[in-house]
């Protein structure tokens, strides 16, 4: 036998057990977990909808394999938390940066990795120009708007403000936002991080708002019903110089009763039959009426509109930031959000009608209509309207809601979407 066959011929059970070992390293990742609401950034004028997110994944590690010891595997789990950035109008991705992964830093042996971060979670706080705030567990961290990449955490912010060493918060509960990040130190001051070079500075917090209610006659404020708990629907709205109301009849019923007139100054005391309302226009009387020392309006009667088109669940989709149903231009009209169906397999749809209340576009998006648990958020955008929420599936019994982004035209009402959880555009 020559060297070089005796060369071979010996690394021959070494390159055998390499394999083995190669064969033995094995990864599972669940699917992505969202962590908190999603925000609309501003990156350099152009929109992009940013996603942290949560994933698990289980490595499958060798260990042993020596002379004396027979070949084994650990389980080592990992928490990786990562930002994407999507294009809002296209539904697309456009990069993905991991900001920090949680494992166990002393695994070794066969025995199984202790499972560390899996209660920590995550969630964005706002943008400051050109960088984004936010909280993984108890620890802040500025990252670029550009890509995500990390520009401070906890320890920088203690290197760039002495004041601050040792004294940042170790719960999340005292961060905050108000265009920059707001925290109470460890003896707690009130401190605002603002501009690219992250120094603290003194903050005080901005002063209550004045009461909602007007200053009546006799000196005191109106009193202000409470707002309901969870959605609140918009169903009045003034359109093309009238006032018109989506309601169902027994809704209108109730509306109608509005001698003091906070039906119609505070839209959300009429009834909501919620799910199972189907609800159409009524066109009202705004009359005047003068009781005691002031002059009051209210809503004098209600007429069903003949021929007018009737909606499940139907609702008008709000104008952000104020709450006032959206009037649209060229052509004017308004845009419904609407339900499929009363039951599971119901989907949230959007039309979009004109002056006359004619249906200019119909779009069913996949998504689950809106709720406690399927929070459906939506952002204004240059002809577009940007959702993101859940789709309710079920496969064999399991049920599962699967995160979606959907863009809808308002010229066409075509719609795009991804699937979150698939990474993949919805047909």
């Amino acid at each position: 036998m020559n060297s070089s066959a005796r060369s071979l011929f010996s690394i021959g059970p070494l390159v055998a057990v390499l394999l083995t070992l190669a064969a033995c390293k094995t990864s599972y990742l669940e699917p992505p977990e969202m962590q908190g609401p999603p925000a609309m950034v501003n990156d350099n004028g152009q929109p992009r909808l940013w996603v942290l997110s949560k994933q698990e994944e289980v490595r499958q590690v060798a260990v042993g394999g020596g002379r004396r010891t027979s070949l084994a595997t650990r389980s080592d789990t990992f928490f990786h938390f990562a930002v994407e950035a999507f294009d809002p109008l296209a539904t697309k991705p456009l990069w993905k940066k991991r900001l920090l992964t949680y494992g166990d830093p002393e695994a070794h042996g066969a025995k199984p990795s202790r499972v560390i971060g899996s209660s920590v979670g995550a969630r964005l706080l706002g943008q400051d120009g050109n960088i984004v705030w936010l909280l993984i567990g108890d620890e802040p961290f500025a990252v670029k708007v550009a890509d995500g990449s990390v520009v401070a955490d906890g320890a920088k912010l203690e290197l760039l403000n002495p004041d601050l060493k040792g004294l940042l918060p170790s719960e999340a509960k005292h961060y905050g936002f108000d265009n920059g990040l707001v925290l109470m130190s460890a003896d707690a001051r009130m401190f605002v991080v603002r501009g690219s070079g992250q120094k603290a500075i003194a903050y005080t917090p901005p002063p209550p708002a004045a009461p909602e209610g007007k200053l009546l006659a006799n000196g005191t404020y109106e009193l202000v019903p409470l707002r309901p708990f969870g959605e609140i629907p918009a169903r009045q709205v003034t359109l093309d110089g009238e006032w018109l109301g989506l309601y169902s009849e027994k809704e209108a019923a109730d509306a109608r009763t509005d001698e003091w007139g906070g039906h119609l100054k505070w839209p959300y005391t009429v009834l909501d039959e919620g799910t199972l309302a189907r609800r159409t226009f009524w066109r009202a009387d705004i009359v005047e009426t003068k009781r005691f020392d002031d002059r009051i309006r209210h809503i004098g009667g209600m007429t069903a509109i003949p021929g007018a088109p009737v909606f499940l669940k139907g609702r008008f989709l709000k104008n952000l930031p104020t709450g006032e149903p959206l009037v649209l231009e060229d052509p004017a009209g308004v845009l419904v959000w609407h339900s499929t169906r009363i039951d599971d397999a119901g989907r949230l749809a959007l039309s979009r009608l004109d002056t006359g209340l004619k249906t200019v576009w119909k779009a069913e998006l996949p998504l689950s209509e809106t709720d406690m648990i399927n929070q459906v958020m939506y952002w204004q955008l240059p002809g577009h309207i940007t959702a993101m929420g859940a789709l309710r599936s079920e496969n064999a019994t399991v049920v599962s809601r699967l995160p979606h982004l959907v863009s809808v035209d308002l010229k066409t009402g075509a719609i795009k979407a991804w699937n979150m959880t698939t990474a993949t555009a919805v047909p």
